[in-house]
């Protein structure tokens, strides 16, 4: 239809433009993509500037997959209508597309001559970038490019023409990558780092960035510690206190008298003030309304760190089992409590495991039925409790060291609870997960170690199960990638062809 309509424009307007490459995407998306590539050439040879025919043509290149195209057409356009902004920028954009990096920098300086605005100008020093990145020689990164895009934004810093935040970015990515740490914290720390304000921290994160290229540890700690004192559940802040604390200890620092500490405060450079300051967040915590797992786990770090510096025990921090303990019972309901506590399992030794998750298992509050032979949870919170001490079985090697018999049991407990939980996922969206999901695949993992260990007819069950859960979840990537797998090791490559194309990456 579209096609006739544009032939019945043409037919009174021969030479109409914009009518013949309407006609050609029409010509693209019935198929007949030489025809469309033909007409489409006609119309660029004249070398249109109209603003219909030269974004018609942009969108009939696009689904050519031809981004080329489009740099040649705006090339004709900008070298008839030189002054224009819109084409200047057009035509940036489409080099942009195929990486002419060299061109972007041209194409933008260009365009800053025209219409001087800020913008303009960074395109090109971000233009440098991309050279250095994309440069084979590294030499020539840091020597010819970043050094012209350094003196680009210096020029404009010395005019005080430094307007947005994403100038100051640039800058700072200038100074980074050409290891000038010591110049990049002077502008994040200067009047330049107060434009710093779209990202939370944004400044403190880089100057703590710098802080540790220069190896400055008494700065590193007063500022996370001081970060700390704000927000005690910004893990990233604990690991950099810590950190710094045992630098400056195996360093034997200690403050200038009659001095400041540095730059950004006071500094903890003994493990009994990082003791000291561990326990008052905690007790901070504690009179917070919303609870924080931050403390908790820096408790833990703290005493994996003295640990492997073989001097925990003088400084009473407690039992890790007990502490694992209480943190799970504190917040044992969120799923993020297994990827919490999996990192400091190493701090149980081995012959307590059996021991820890049965302890965990009796604050769950779980609960018989008559038509059902297992214990389960009444609400949503127990069952993430659950999960939880399932997960850490499987992570501690209590599955792994199952007979056959025992694991099939484990796999019927499993699936029964997973089916059970289904209950509170009646109201989930296609798109989201239902709560009991890893039930089912720890399950399909049981008897993959099973097909492993030379059961086949594991394998097969390990299907049946993936594919009741997909039906469950159909959003579910884990149970997608499994079943992947799984067809791919027995030859099965007609189902896998849909799957992949219903991940969404």
């Amino acid at each position: 239809m579209a096609i006739q309509q544009a032939d019945k424009l043409l037919k009174k307007h021969k030479d109409l433009h914009c009518a013949k490459v309407l006609k050609a995407i029409g010509l693209q998306r019935t198929g007949k993509q030489d025809e469309a590539y033909t007409l489409a050439q006609e119309v660029a040879a004249l070398e249109p500037t109209d603003d219909n025919s030269l974004q018609a043509l942009t969108i009939l290149y696009r689904e050519m997959h031809r981004p080329e195209l489009v740099t040649k057409l705006y090339e004709a356009a900008v070298k008839k209508v030189p002054n224009s902004e819109e084409y200047h920028s057009h035509l940036f954009m489409a080099y942009a597309r195929v990486g002419e990096y060299k061109k972007m920098q041209q194409a933008g300086m260009a365009l800053y001559k025209i219409v001087p605005k800020n913008p303009y100008y960074f395109w090109s020093v971000m233009s440098l970038i991309m050279q250095s990145i994309s440069a084979q020689d590294e030499n020539l990164s840091k020597t010819m490019f970043l050094p012209l895009a350094e003196r680009m934004v210096e020029k404009m810093v010395k005019e005080d023409k430094i307007e947005a935040e994403a100038e100051v970015e640039l800058y700072y990515m200038i100074l980074e990558r050409l290891e000038k740490y010591k110049e990049a914290l002077d502008v994040v720390r200067g009047k330049l780092g107060e434009k710093l304000t779209s990202e939370l921290q944004s400044r403190e994160n880089k100057c703590m960035a710098m802080y540790k290229k220069l190896c400055r540890w008494p700065e590193c700690n007063a500022l996370s510690r001081r970060l700390l004192l704000k927000n005690s559940d910004d893990w990233q802040f604990y690991i950099t206190y810590f950190d710094s604390v045992f630098q400056l200890i195996d360093e034997s620092w200690t403050p200038p008298p009659e001095e400041e500490h540095s730059l950004e405060g006071e500094v903890h450079y003994t493990v009994e003030q990082a003791v000291k300051f561990i326990e008052e967040r905690i007790t901070e915590e504690s009179k917070s309304s919303r609870p924080l797992r931050g403390p908790y786990l820096a408790k833990l770090e703290l005493i994996r760190r003295l640990r492997y510096r073989g001097c925990n025990d003088e400084y009473k921090l407690g039992d890790p089992e007990e502490l694992m303990f209480q943190y799970f019972k504190k917040f044992g309901d969120k799923p993020c409590c297994f990827t919490d506590l999996k990192v400091f399992v190493d701090l149980l030794p081995s012959s307590q495991y059996t021991k820890f998750i049965s302890q965990l298992l009796e604050v769950i509050p779980l609960s018989a039925t008559a038509e059902s032979e297992i214990a389960l949870p009444a609400d949503i919170k127990a069952l993430q409790q659950h999960l939880c001490v399932v997960q850490l079985s499987r992570l501690l090697g209590i599955y792994h060291a199952m007979d056959k018999k025992q694991k099939l049991t484990v796999v019927r407990e499993l699936m029964l609870r997973y089916r059970h939980g289904l209950e509170f996922g009646k109201s989930c969206l296609k798109t989201e997960l239902q709560f009991s999901d890893y039930y089912c695949l720890l399950a399909v993992h049981l008897l993959l170690d099973l097909w492993l260990e030379g059961e086949e007819s594991a394998v097969w069950q390990c299907l049946t199960l993936l594919e009741e859960g997909l039906s469950h979840s159909p959003s579910n990537a884990q149970f997608k990638l499994l079943l992947i797998r799984i067809y791919c090791r027995l030859g099965a490559f007609e189902p896998v062809a849909e799957l992949y194309s219903s991940l969404d990456m």
